[in-house]
Parts: C-alpha cells; sequence; structure tokens
C-alpha cells in the first residue's frame, strides 16, 4: 500500500481483478472530513473517466466499489517526475499535447496537469492519470467560463513540462490569463511551503500489491 503524502490523497494499492492487476484508490480508512472530501473527488473522478472512456493515453476506470473507493486498470511504467530534463523525447509531449487535446475535444480539462500525473511506458506511450480536479462541462461543444480556464492552465501547464524536459524557454503567460496563473501559482507555493515537511511519493510509486 502506498501511504499518501497528506490527508486529502487517497491510499493507494495493486490486486487483482479477474485475472488483471488494477490500482485502488480509497478514502476508506481516512478521518471522517477527508472521508467526506474523498467522496466528492472520486465521484468526480469517476465523471471525468465516463467522459473520456476510449481516448488513447488515459487509463480504463472500472467504476467505484463503493463511495469511498475507486478501481482504474493499472498501468506500468515510469512517471515524468522520476525522469530528468534531456532524458524524455520531444515525442512524450506530443503524445501527451494530442490526449490533452482529446480531453478539451471531449469539454473535460484535467486542472492538475504536472509530472507526477504523467505516466510513460517502456515503449513512450504516454498516460494521464488523477483526475480528482478535472472539471467536465455538461456540453463538450459548449464549455462554461471555469471549464475554458481550466483549459488554459492544462495546455500552460503542459508547455511548462515540455520546456523544462527539452530544456526550452519557459512559456510566459499574457493577459488576464496571466494574472490568474501568477494569483493561483502564489496560492500555490504558500501551500507547498506550508507542507514541505509532508513531502510524498509519486502516485503509482510504490504501490504494492496485495
Amino acid at each position: 500500500m502506498k501511504k499518501p503524502r497528506n490527508r486529502t490523497k487517497a491510499r493507494m494499492w495493486r490486486e487483482t481483478r479477474n485475472g488483471e492487476e488494477v490500482v485502488i484508490k480509497s478514502y476508506g480508512s481516512h478521518p471522517l472530513l477527508f472521508r467526506l472530501y474523498g467522496w466528492f473527488a472520486l465521484a468526480n473522478e469517476t465523471r471525468a473517466y465516463g467522459r473520456l472512456a476510449g481516448v488513447p493515453g488515459i487509463a480504463h476506470c472500472y467504476g467505484l466499489r463503493d463511495k469511498h473507493t475507486l478501481e482504474l486498470e493499472y498501468i506500468s511504467g515510469n512517471m515524468l517526475s522520476s525522469l530528468k530534463p534531456g532524458s524524455v523525447s520531444a515525442a512524450v509531449f506530443e503524445k501527451l499535447d494530442q490526449i490533452v487535446g482529446a480531453l478539451h475535444q471531449r469539454g473535460a480539462a484535467n486542472g492538475d496537469l504536472h509530472r507526477s500525473n504523467v505516466l510513460i511506458t517502456k515503449g513512450e506511450n504516454v498516460y494521464l492519470v488523477d483526475f480528482a480536479h478535472s472539471l467536465v462541462a455538461r456540453d463538450p461543444q459548449y464549455p462554461g467560463k471555469c471549464v475554458r480556464i481550466m483549459m488554459k492552465l492544462d495546455r500552460h501547464a503542459l508547455e511548462r513540462l515540455r520546456a523544462h524536459y527539452l530544456n526550452l524557454p519557459k512559456p510566459v503567460p499574457v493577459g488576464a490569463f496571466g494574472v490568474l496563473y501568477r494569483t493561483l501559482s502564489s496560492l500555490k507555493g504558500m501551500r507547498l511551503r506550508w507542507r514541505r515537511k509532508n513531502r510524498g511519493q509519486d502516485m503509482y510509486a510504490g504501490i504494492k500489491k496485495q
């Protein structure tokens, strides 16, 4: 079992389900307040996976085992965060670009795209994981303002990752989006500093089979 890096994160482990390995995400053993948060987060994630079913680069979701537990396809690979700049090919980010584009075409935004949510297999297939903070538009053709902003955040996060790993200049957000991005980044920095003593592992790192 992988110990969550903080109480807002699910406990994760691997099991065998009908002959296939699956990843289990659960808030069942969390304190009540965090179980309530987990109920919302997993329900939101299940909804996103339902909208994204069949999209290449998105793991299959088997659904909720109960309101506190989600079952997902296990993908063997390395998190992007475990790799060093210069060791990742440009093709990886082209594939990630295609995945993000497919998400947005279906009216979904990840909202938390970072290097610990990008999984790369041995054959350089790319997967985007963790949709707990995603937003899904009711109508993919007409996403609302919040979903559109989240989509811009996805795009900017992707370009930051590309720049970091390919040694390119960092993208600079401009206009109203730039102001919003810098505000959110400042708030995130404050939160990370507050939690700096509770640093954890990547999503699938250290997940052991039970």
